[in-house]
């Protein structure tokens, strides 16, 4: 239990008046995060987030795509954090679209693709110019009043990607 300034207050009495308080400061071997941000991550994994999170934003699971970006956008170096930033927001956007939210969805859309516009017309080897138009084309009609006829945004390769794979040999 809390007192009125936060702090925590043992229990006085009962059963569960032994019982502790588990702390909910982080494991001492959790990232540090200064300022929304986590030091570098292995590069590695670092491409198998961002491949994660096109494969669930393909699938519309945009609030997994968005968790996957999270963890390359806190770790960013600066020049890279309006890309992963821009599709978190487009994410989310689309993520209102499902919800019917028209106002979260034009409002996270909008703030995604001016994002993204910097890195036109590829980055990360995916098509930004071409996700950009789709999110232009929704937002023309949730601008309009109209709620999009909506065949999902796919988010494309420019090349196939390889897998990562160590198979030994």
């Amino acid at each position: 239990m809390r007192t009125r300034s936060g702090a925590l207050r043992p229990l006085s009495s009962g059963p569960m008046a032994e019982q502790t308080v588990e702390s909910s400061a982080p494991p001492a071997d959790a990232p540090v995060v200064l300022r929304g941000r986590t030091g570098p991550i292995d590069p590695e994994k670092a491409e198998e987030l961002f491949h994660d999170g096109v494969a669930l934003f393909n699938g519309r699971r945009y609030w997994h795509a968005h968790e996957a970006w999270e963890t390359l956008w806190r770790a960013a170096p600066d020049e890279e954090r309006d890309f992963y930033q821009g599709l978190i927001l487009v994410a989310a956007g689309l993520l209102h679209l499902q919800r019917r939210n028209m106002r979260g969805a034009r409002n996270k859309l909008s703030e995604g693709v001016a994002k993204l516009e910097r890195f036109e017309p590829a980055h990360r080897g995916i098509f930004i110019s071409e996700l950009i138009g789709k999110g232009e084309r929704i937002l023309e009609d949730l601008n309009q009043g109209r709620l999009p006829y909506l065949i999902p945004p796919v988010i494309r390769f420019t090349e196939a990607p390889q897998p990562v794979r160590d198979f030994g040999l």
